[in-house]
Order: structure tokens, then C-alpha cells, then sequence
């Protein structure tokens, strides 16, 4: 083969491969840039596990609301804002009044010089094998980016505020009713990227990287049982909420979804539209902790605009996403958890 031939071949299998890359990218209307692998298909809808609903207290919805409502008085809630701080002591005083042991992990990020807080609490179980209830606390920082478009006063109503008061109103449920996995409610920082479009190679995600990190090297000293599951809710409270298939996640842990709004009715909010977004999940999912993203993102019109507050928002929503994650726990934990018995 001719140098010049054997050059030609190889110039073109980058060229493909560079390619591909790129059209995954272009893929992702949310994260722009970053992670690169390819989402899954969809889910097979036909393919439904009979599930028994377990419907949420009717007041949850309204109790996640009120959490809401508290929260985004503070204005916004990114590191250095006093709403960062207002909002961290809710999520702790919240937990600690239900008797909870509350971690907060505060670290400064050595390349960003900025400060950001996970908060957690185990709600203990039978064993100590976790399932992962996750959200993200910190509201996309609208300040001071090039574009004066990108420049406004945002509360986040939905995107960072309905996650936190949905597991606030669930944490007393799930202490009403321990399974047989420990189920650890996290509450991540700094989930937004720095960067107006998104950059999760460097500057997003900084709580889930973190704590990722740290629970693997608390499994190598033997200080941590393993997290066997994640489930993520992220921007859950729209009025006319959607939960896309998100196909970054896990499809097993999809499939669990989606029969779960089949059981309890509420499908017609699930997986009408289908389409890849990276978020908290992503750092779990590169080590290979099973996650699924209950996420209200494709075709969302209030996604950072200053129309993100709670007049679009719906207890209702909330409600039914929160009867969604309760029938969807005892099959996670039948099959992360009780299956590797």
C-alpha cells in the first residue's frame, strides 16, 4: 500500500470518527459539548412489568410545593448568592427535624476557586446497599455571561427547586416505610454548567463528579456499602409536565419507568418524546452504577428563561411524579438489590 494511499484511509477514519462525535453532540439540545458516548434506543412500550401502584400521599404534591415556594424566595441559588446559603440550611434543617443524620460535604474547587455543598441523608434500610434519590440544588447562574441575552434575574423555579421539595415531602414517606435497601437522599451542587452552553468535560456537574469519587474510594477502604441504583428528578413540577426517555440512561431502569406511569395512570406524561441528555446521572453511569434521569427537558419552553418560576408550576405534577419514584422502588430494589442476594 502506497504511503499516500495508507494516509488517505486514515485521514478518513478520523474524519468519521470526528464526525460521529460531533453528531452526538449535536444530538443533545441541553449539553452541548462534553460527554460523548451514544444514547440507547428507546424503550420498548409494549414491553411493560405489571408493577403495583403506590400512590404518594395526596398532600405530598402540595407539601413539595410549599418547599418550592420557600426556596425560590430566596432568589437565586448558586455559590456566593445568599440564596445558596438560606437554601442549604432548609435542606439540612428540613432533614434533621425528621431525625435524619444529615452530611454536608463542602469543598472549594481548585480550578473554578468557587465553593460548592452536597448535602445527603440515609434513610436506613435492612441492608446497606443503597438506592440513590438524587437532585440538584443550584440554580443556573444568569449573571455576567458575554451575551446580554444570557443576563436576567432567574429563580429557578423548576430547574433545581422542584427536585429539592420533591424529596423533602419524600423523605417523611420514606421513613414511614424502611425497605430492605438503605435509600440515601442526595441533593448536588453545582449540577450547572459555568459555561452558558454546556460544558460537562469541565465546568458542570462538579457535585455528582464529587461525590462519585468519593464514595469510590470509600468502597476501596470498605468505609461505604455500594450504591446499586441512581434515580435523578430533575425539573418535575412543570403545569404540563413531560418526562422524556432519556437515552443516556440506563434502559433497564427505564423500562421500570415507564411500566411504573403505567401503573399508576400516568403515562401519557412519560416518554412521549425521546432524546439523550446529560445531567447528574453521567458520572454514575461512567462507573457503572445503573441511573435513570427523570428529566422535563425536550420541548420545555421554560428551561433558563426568566419564565422558569412557580406560576408555571403545578403541584399536580409533582404529585404524580412522586407516585411514579414510589412504585418504582420496590422493582429497583428487587432487581439492583435483592437479585445479587
Amino acid at each position: 500500500m502506497r504511503a499516500s494511499t495508507w494516509m488517505a484511509l486514515v485521514l478518513g477514519a478520523l474524519g468519521a470518527c470526528l464526525g460521529a462525535a460531533l453528531t452526538q453532540r449535536q444530538q443533545d439540545p441541553k449539553r452541548t459539548g462534553g460527554t460523548t458516548y451514544a444514547p440507547a434506543n428507546e424503550v420498548d412500550k409494549s414491553a411493560i412489568t405489571p408493577l403495583s401502584a403506590v400512590r404518594a400521599p395526596t398532600d405530598v404534591g402540595e407539601v413539595a410545593f410549599d418547599h418550592v415556594r420557600t426556596l425560590t424566595s430566596f432568589g437565586p441559588r448558586y455559590s456566593g448568592q445568599p440564596g445558596w446559603t438560606k437554601q442549604l440550611d432548609h435542606i439540612e434543617k428540613t432533614l434533621k427535624a425528621l431525625g435524619l443524620e444529615v452530611r454536608r460535604d463542602t469543598w472549594t474547587d481548585r480550578k473554578e476557586l468557587i465553593t460548592f455543598s452536597n448535602v445527603s441523608a440515609v434513610i436506613p434500610g435492612k441492608r446497606k446497599e443503597r438506592i440513590v434519590l438524587a437532585c440538584h440544588h443550584d440554580t443556573k447562574c444568569t449573571q455576567g455571561h458575554p451575551d446580554p441575552a444570557n443576563n436576567f434575574h432567574f429563580v429557578g423555579a423548576n430547574d433545581g427547586a422542584s427536585g429539592v421539595g420533591l424529596l423533602l415531602a419524600l423523605a417523611p414517606v420514606l421513613l414511614a416505610n424502611p425497605r430492605e435497601a438503605s435509600v440515601e437522599l442526595v441533593f448536588f451542587d453545582g449540577e450547572e454548567s459555568l459555561d452558558w452552553r454546556w460544558n460537562d468535560a469541565a465546568r458542570a456537574l462538579f457535585g455528582s463528579k464529587r461525590f462519585v469519587k468519593k464514595h469510590r474510594e470509600a468502597l476501596l477502604t470498605g468505609d461505604e456499602a455500594r450504591i446499586e441504583a441512581l434515580v435523578l428528578l430533575d425539573m418535575v413540577g412543570r403545569t404540563d409536565i413531560h418526562i422524556q426517555d432519556e437515552t443516556y440512561s440506563t434502559k433497564a431502569l427505564r423500562q421500570i419507568a415507564w411500566s411504573a406511569a403505567v401503573a399508576t395512570g400516568h403515562e401519557k406524561h412519560f416518554f412521549q418524546r425521546a432524546e439523550a441528555a446529560s445531567d447528574d446521572h453521567m458520572p454514575f453511569l461512567e462507573v457503572g452504577i445503573p441511573s435513570v434521569d427523570l428529566i422535563d427537558l425536550n420541548g420545555n419552553p421554560h428551561w433558563h428563561k426568566p419564565t422558569d418560576t412557580i406560576d408555571n408550576m403545578s403541584a399536580a405534577s409533582i404529585q404524580l411524579i412522586a407516585d411514579v419514584v414510589l412504585t418504582m422502588l420496590p422493582e429497583v430494589e428487587k432487581q439492583y438489590v435483592l437479585a445479587k442476594r
